[in-house]
């Protein structure tokens, strides 16, 4: 019976220790507060260039709109943590439809080599279609490609129409993935 009245006291301490335990693991996402809505929206502004339209609250996230370069967009934010749960796009930006430029300024776009992927017309063979499109020619010391960031690349070639008297000259922009001629820009 002495050998008996040990278990008690040994079970209560590790019933105890057991409580304890499993109270500190409750605590923390009991008592942890829920990031602000200027936090989220500092948490968003951080990782995504652009302006805030709304921000709403749920239970468990914040429901940010926000409007980028792309498009409109849904961004929601983990109300404890302030992690990014998702990112939908809600609406695409549209494009204003702009002409081709008729000399790209030199400062902000600097003449590069041809490419060597497979899917980019070489320079020769813009020279030939600009040259066909206006039954003039054009050689390669008058041909120039141009890769823009966020644009597909594109040749300008200069092109001479001899007709006696009535010379004229024109910069013609080829498309160098399709190799379409885009725009013809006469000189003067």
């Amino acid at each position: 019976m002495k050998n008996k009245k040990w278990i008690w006291p040994v079970g209560i301490i590790l019933l105890i220790v057991c409580l304890i335990f499993s109270f500190q693991w409750l605590v923390p996402s009991i008592s942890a507060k829920d990031i602000t809505e200027e936090e989220a929206n500092s948490v968003v502004l951080e990782k995504y260039p652009g302006d805030i339209i709304k921000t709403k609250k749920t239970e468990t996230e914040y429901q940010i709109e926000m409007k980028l370069d792309t498009g409109l967009y849904v961004i929601k934010i983990d109300a404890k943590s302030g992690d990014v749960k998702s990112l939908v796009q809600t609406e695409k930006a549209e494009k204003p439809v702009e002409e081709a430029p008729q000399q790209p300024p030199k400062e902000d776009i600097a003449p590069t080599k041809e490419t060597t992927e497979i899917s980019v017309i070489t320079a020769p063979e813009a020279v030939e279609i600009a040259a066909n499109h206006l039954k003039g020619t054009a050689d390669m010391d008058d041909t120039e490609f141009y890769q823009l960031p966020g644009q597909t690349p594109y040749y300008l070639v200069e092109v001479e129409i001899e007709n006696g008297e009535d010379d004229r000259e024109a910069v013609v922009q080829v498309d160098a993935y399709t190799g379409e001629v885009k725009s013809v820009n006469w000189d003067d």
